[in-house]
């Protein structure tokens, strides 16, 4: 019997990193998976003696491994919750991580953030990296953030392979809550010096491919998904804003990642950018080429 892979959550002791671990261990529930909790501690160079501050960052990496173990098995107590301290730097080990689970949860803001809006820089940099799948979860859910709205596909591009879409109805249908599809793409409009509402443009003939591809591209997965209620919506909107805003209303936002390698290294696309940045609900990207 094939065991299924875990659900994967960086922990670092920071508020951010046990919100996205709650929410980590009831996908796991979800998933009928087990839950891996990661620290890391990155090993001392050469066999010169450990100094002070490295052997308190080691423990304070496995006493909060402790403490989040606990307190999960207190409130998951039929969880299979494993805890692993690995001696890698923190992007290292994450990616490890990410590399044998289902899924890699990571809080939207760690040790190293400015506010529950950002990522810190260790998760941005993983995020950048990362060539499967992985969510960000805010540290507060907003205000407006549904307990049980819809999952989003947020599509910006006709470039999106079909494994994408095909983790959005497998989401939707995990959840059992309908699918909202929504492609944007940036207006082909002069600039104007007074505001233009965006919105759907039935009658352009770029709004009417837009609505033929997006159709089209979910076919099969509605066939396949028959039981899934599917939103199409097509709008002439700057996409990262109109992602952005969507996103209020969704239990959860699926987006594809292409990994884009820049003279600094990795990052992320502009629309993913402000969706793990911005979005009122967890974020899971998806990498495609």
């Amino acid at each position: 019997m094939i065991m299924p892979r875990p659900v994967a959550v960086g922990i670092d002791g920071s508020a951010a990193s046990l919100a996205a671990a709650a929410w980590a261990a009831r996908e796991a529930e979800l998933r009928g998976t087990s839950l891996h909790l990661v620290a890391a501690w990155p090993p001392p160079n050469g066999r010169a003696p450990e100094p002070p501050e490295a052997i308190a960052r080691r423990h304070w990496a496995a006493r909060s491994l402790d403490l989040a173990r606990d307190r999960l098995r207190g409130r998951h107590p039929r969880l299979d919750i494993r805890a692993r301290l690995l001696g890698l730097a923190p992007r290292e080990a994450l990616l490890t991580a990410g590399l044998t689970a289902d899924l890699l949860v990571l809080g939207s803001c760690g040790l190293g953030g400015t506010s529950a809006h950002h990522l810190g820089s260790t998760g941005a940099e993983t995020a950048a990296q990362a060539d499967f799948p992985l969510a960000l979860v805010r540290t507060t859910p907003h205000p407006a953030h549904p307990p049980a709205g819809p999952v989003l596909l947020a599509l910006d591009t006709q470039r999106v392979r079909d494994d994408v879409i095909a983790v959005a109805f497998e989401e939707a249908a995990l959840r059992e809550v309908p699918l909202r599809a929504l492609y944007a793409w940036m207006p082909a409009r002069p600039v104007r010096t007074y505001p233009v509402m965006p919105g759907p443009y039935g009658h352009s003939p770029h709004a009417r491919r837009a609505e033929q591809w997006l159709t089209e591209a979910l076919l099969p997965w509605r066939q396949k998904f028959p039981d899934i209620r599917v939103e199409e919506v097509c709008l002439e909107d700057v996409p990262a804003g109109a992602v952005t805003a969507a996103a209020h209303h969704a239990v959860l936002a699926v987006l594809g990642h292409r990994i884009r390698t820049a003279a600094d290294g990795a990052r992320l696309g502009a629309v993913a950018r402000a969706a793990v940045h911005q979005a009122a609900c967890p974020v899971l990207l998806v990498p495609h080429t």
